[in-house]
């Protein structure tokens, strides 16, 4: 814990000295010191239990598709959780999974198999039910991607994990590569409050949270095109900005700053989802007579939707509005884990769930509305690795 004298110090030095950067080159353009202990501390492998559990599924570049949809929903309803914080929301996850990573095959006391280091203290840990990695000393580590550009629209989609605003708050960040490995990007959270992206050495936004992080999870979000960047924690867009020119990134790696000074206070990171931006729902519709998405949320084994989804689910909305002959046939899918009858009946009851919600929220005739679960028996990508069956994972909506 920091001490006032320790504060003091830090100030009188910083005059003394001119303006210090902090461990993170001064991304937030502020003073920071952070006294490191010599000694790590011991982490219990069990830690405390989290908030919620993480998204079975969850992240593409935002668009209206139509103006006239209704607002969500005021309250949350047997069909859906309470939208009405996420009606500013308009991030839309990506529709073809390049990297998913839940962490929960691998092995406590390990370094996560699937990750590459470039330098500092990291380890699986298990909070509750799941597995996290676990940073003791700051680093940076990055999913193990394939090499070149990134594609034209992307989004990332990061857990981590806050003690609340009662503790000093760790530092993450997402940091972007240029092909000669060096550093030209910078998306941060860091004192479970401030946030900031910068980019080819240009500040280009600086925002305070609305309120400091509350104890349990957060999911630090990206939805990127060539000539776009928008980020969020939660449900708070903290950024939006164009890139600059020259930015092009051809990887992404993840920075960790632990505050080590605290007990009982560990730096997590949760499931990492880096997903390829898609055509918009129209285009699929006109195009294929089909809409594939990822961006109506369940948690496991649940058909109760998150308000995550609200952005998809108003673009759906919005096409039903705009185009009173158009009638759909919702279907949901699962991968493969689990048995064959109870997938079957959750992605029925998945599908009937976006139906109920629709029809409630937007009004539309439920004679427009079929629905259907098919289970595991329509893959679209492999069972056998975690990215096929994140994209498995999906409602289709085909046009009738």
């Amino acid at each position: 814990m920091r001490s006032f004298l320790c504060s003091v110090c830090i100030v009188l030095l910083a005059v003394a000295l001119g303006a210090l950067g902090s461990p993170a080159g001064a991304q937030f353009g502020k003073l920071k010191d952070k006294v490191k202990q010599k000694v790590e501390q011991k982490v219990d492998k069990s830690l405390e239990g989290t908030n919620r559990d993480a998204n079975q599924e969850t992240p593409a570049e935002p668009k209206d598709e139509g103006a006239n949809a209704a607002p969500g929903p005021k309250g949350g309803t047997a069909a859906a959780e309470d939208m009405s914080i996420f009606t500013k929301y308009d991030f839309i996850p990506g529709d073809k999974v390049i990297f998913f990573d839940d962490l929960s095959r691998e092995e406590l006391g390990e370094f996560p198999s699937r990750w590459k280091l470039d330098n500092g203290v990291f380890e699986i840990a298990k909070q509750g039910t799941r597995n996290f990695i676990l940073c003791t000393d700051s680093g940076v580590i990055g999913p193990k991607i394939p090499a070149g550009p990134l594609p034209p629209k992307y989004t990332i989609e990061l857990e981590f994990w806050s003690k609340g605003p009662e503790a000093q708050g760790h530092w993450y960040h997402i940091r972007w590569y240029d092909g000669g490995d060096s550093e030209i990007g910078n998306f941060g959270v860091q004192d479970n409050v401030n946030t900031n992206l910068r980019i080819l050495d240009k500040d280009l936004a600086n925002k305070a949270l609305a309120a400091p992080l509350s104890a349990g999870l957060h999911t630090m979000r990206v939805m990127a095109t060539k000539t776009t960047m928008k980020c969020y924690i939660d449900n708070e867009r903290v950024a939006n900005v164009p890139a600059t020119d020259g930015f092009e990134p051809v990887s992404f790696r993840v920075y960790m700053d632990p505050w080590k000074e605290e007990p009982n206070n560990p730096m997590l990171l949760g499931t990492l989802r880096y997903a390829e931006g898609g055509k918009t729902l129209k285009e699929q519709l006109d195009e294929a007579g089909r809409i594939v998405t990822h961006g109506i949320l369940f948690d496991s084994g649940s058909a109760k939707i998150k308000a995550e989804s609200y952005k998809t689910l108003a673009d759906i909305g919005g096409l039903l509005t705009d185009n009173p002959s158009l009638r759909l046939s919702i279907e949901g899918h699962t991968d493969s884990d689990g048995g064959d009858a109870a997938n079957l009946t959750l992605s029925q009851d998945r599908a009937g769930s976006a139906k109920t919600y629709l029809v409630d929220t937007y009004k539309i005739d439920g004679g427009r509305l079929e629905t259907k679960g098919w289970g595991e028996g329509k893959p679209i990508d492999a069972n056998d690795t975690a990215e096929g069956k994140a994209n498995n994972r999906r409602v289709e909506l085909i046009k009738l």
